[in-house]
């Protein structure tokens, strides 16, 4: 008496064409057996199973040796592993027998996948969508890092998900946890990589000198496995669902302090679901790297050639320097708060205040008008005043 699986086999197997001769040669079952369950129209009863060896059971131990010990799923290799040691039967029978086993070992490895303390950060970014601030419509993003052993999250808003808002982001996360973990865990982000070359990730070339100045190794997902940060994402699903909805804001520094206030108070504080003990308690079991002396900077970069005229242009304006500069080329360096420096071979050579006044080329030559104007005194005329009567003496050709 066969199984109802390996019934539903035998029915499987015929369809596809498969002659009756190598379906029990596959099944390791007669081929007379194979041929009533063809025309059978229903499956074998479970209270008339019979117990019958299989020829795959003299090497059951072995199979589970090599998977439970050994982490080897392959089964064209443990097929080919068991052939030299004598078995006789079919590929089917030896997958039907594996699956169990490698369920249950992608849920193991996958899902209950533990990092030790300070080893991993994994981050991602949250596309929260268009919002309305102070009058102007905004694409608002969350940026969220969890550390993968006490699970402590970091979150902060931004507009934007450049390369430079990046790094800020990953910095603003190191000082919050008190330094630096060993790897850091991202998504396949084009402001990490510039892709892969057969197989091989090629890192961004400025990213990978902000990885080396902070002293951490970044990784990627491989392609199709995005469960291997599955703390991150479900950080950024708890973030949006008990924080996020619902709260009002009129800027998004005021949502960033509710925000931060949140994660002290609420979310690092309550006992997480997979290891039963608030983030901020296992916090201190984190081995983390201290922070360099000073942050990277992450200001945007803009190479600018200077006209003759001392001008040049950046940003749609006309600026202004010293015609000392005309020819040659500076570097614009703008933080992400807007401030503006201006560098030639390494020393700086000018400072805008991006947030108090920026004033361009054609605004400087308008200012300089203004100013000239002011020191012109105006020209005062005198004039001698005489009587009436002179004048009419003059019409009637009188002379005095």
């Amino acid at each position: 008496m066969i199984t109802r699986g390996e019934f539903f086999m035998i029915k499987e197997m015929y369809e596809r064409g498969m002659s009756i001769s190598d379906i029990a040669r596959e099944l390791g079952i007669d081929r007379k057996t194979v041929r009533k369950y063809i025309h059978s129209p229903n499956p074998p009863s479970k209270s008339k199973r019979k117990q019958r060896k299989s020829k795959l059971d003299p090497f059951k131990p072995y199979l589970q040796k090599r998977m439970l010990e050994d982490g080897v799923f392959n089964s064209e290799k443990l097929f080919f592993e068991i052939r030299q040691q004598g078995y006789t039967g079919g590929k089917t029978i030896l997958k039907d027998y594996m699956k169990p086993f490698r369920e249950t070992a992608k849920k193991k490895y996958t899902v209950r996948y533990e990092t030790l303390p300070g080893e991993q950060m994994q981050v991602d970014w949250k596309e929260v969508g268009e919002v309305v601030i102070e009058g102007k419509k905004v694409k608002l993003s969350l940026f969220v890092a969890t550390l993968g052993y006490s699970r402590m999250k970091y979150a902060v808003f931004t507009t934007s998900q450049d390369q430079e808002h990046l790094m800020e982001c990953l910095i603003q996360s190191f000082k919050y946890f008190g330094g630096v973990p060993k790897k850091v865990l991202f998504d396949n982000m084009k402001t990490v990589t510039d892709g892969r070359e057969q197989g091989v990730v090629k890192w961004n070339q400025r990213f990978s000198e902000f990885a080396s100045y902070y002293g951490f190794i970044p990784k990627v997902c491989r392609p199709y496995r995005a469960q291997t940060k599955g703390k991150v994402e479900r950080a950024i699903q708890y973030i949006m669902d008990h924080f996020y909805v619902g709260t009002s804001f009129e800027s998004i520094e005021e949502l960033n302090f509710l925000l931060h206030r949140w994660l002290d108070q609420v979310a690092n504080r309550k006992p997480n679901a997979t290891t039963g003990i608030p983030p901020q308690e296992r916090w201190a079991e984190e081995s983390l790297k201290p922070l360099p002396l000073n942050d990277y900077d992450t200001s945007y970069l803009s190479y600018r050639k200077v006209h003759w005229d001392g001008s040049f242009s950046y940003k749609g304006e006309q600026w202004l320097l010293s015609a000392e500069y005309a020819g040659k080329e500076i570097l614009v360096k703008e933080r992400l708060n807007g401030d503006i420096r201006l560098y030639f071979r390494g020393e700086e050579i000018s400072h805008v205040d991006q947030q108090k006044k920026v004033i361009s080329f054609a605004e400087k030559i308008k200012k300089k008008q203004t100013e000239m104007a002011a020191t012109i005194s105006p020209v005062s005329v005198e004039v001698d005043t005489r009587p009436l009567s002179v004048y009419a003496a003059f019409l009637r050709g009188e002379s005095s």
